[in-house]
């Protein structure tokens, strides 16, 4: 199985009982479960009881413990209405009983209105960067048990890559193509739980760059607290996107940042906002 195929089965858990789904991890030998999975298999679960003229349009998230790599994650999908445009829906992913994220997903059947969007900003084309994994293969720096943006599931592209080894202060600004790295089938909600699982990175990264920060200085707690994202229109995750990831504010042992997918089109097809928790550990 490759790679890429393996991150559709787990992103995709199997039911398990009447809105009961049971989901396995992607990175069996990381220190911890990524969020971006989890969300993703949310998003997943969810939509397999809406109808499939509903189209998921948001999605809001809080992440209570962090996930342990070594069990199964429960999802169990709660109905909380179905109207006459709009359905909603709640998942409690948890693992040994205990809430690990809750999720409330929102899905509207197809309508019209006016239109607007800022113009995609101009950046180098990602032919002309090295990905992530080349780059860390390069350096002899590849994390193989945590493989989120270095893995062989995953294109992402850099257009200033972070060197974690020489951080300094710097733009509160990171942009990124991102796709999969092969073709997959031709399945709107399998796109958008890809890009579910792509929206999770980069926005706790954004918040430490901006203060020369590492995500691994043990004077310094770093976790996500809460992940927002809201679909805009279709798009394929096996096609270039431009993540566009800006740090909004950060105080309080937080950070908030927002992110922006384009198509390579142009289109804006998706908006994501986390706010984490990056403070200073105590004596």
């Amino acid at each position: 199985m490759s790679a890429l195929q393996q991150l559709i089965e787990v992103i995709t858990p199997k039911q398990d009982g009447a809105d009961r789904f049971v989901g396995a991890n992607m990175h069996p030998e990381g220190f911890r479960v990524y969020g971006g999975q989890v969300l993703a298999q949310a998003v997943s679960a969810a939509v397999s009881t809406v109808a499939e003229d509903r189209a998921i349009h948001s999605q809001h998230a809080y992440f209570l413990r962090p996930g342990d790599v070594r069990k199964p994650i429960v999802l169990e999908v709660e109905r909380a209405r179905d109207g006459g445009s709009f359905s909603s829906r709640r998942v409690v992913a948890s693992q040994d009983d205990k809430p690990i994220l809750v999720s409330s997903m929102s899905f509207q059947a197809a309508s019209r209105g006016d239109d607007f969007q800022p113009p995609m900003p101009q950046v180098v084309p990602p032919d002309s960067l090295a990905s992530e994994r080349q780059l860390s293969l390069e350096a002899g720096s590849l994390d193989e048990s945590f493989m989120i943006t270095t893995g062989e599931d995953l294109d992402i592209r850099v257009v200033n890559p972070i060197d974690w080894n020489n951080l300094v202060p710097r733009a509160p600004i990171l942009r990124a193509w991102m796709k999969t790295t092969a073709p997959v089938a031709d399945e709107p909600r399998l796109h958008q739980a890809l890009l579910t699982y792509m929206s999770d990175a980069f926005l706790v990264d954004v918040c430490l760059i901006t203060h020369g920060r590492r995500y691994d200085d043990a004077n310094w707690q770093v976790a996500s607290l809460d992940h927002a994202l809201w679909f805009h229109e279709p798009f394929r995750a096996d096609e270039w996107l431009l993540h566009i990831v800006e740090t909004e504010r950060t105080g309080g042992g937080r950070g908030l940042a927002r992110g922006s997918f384009y198509a390579i089109d142009g289109r804006l097809v998706a908006t994501t906002m986390q706010q984490s928790l990056i403070r200073r550990r105590q004596d």
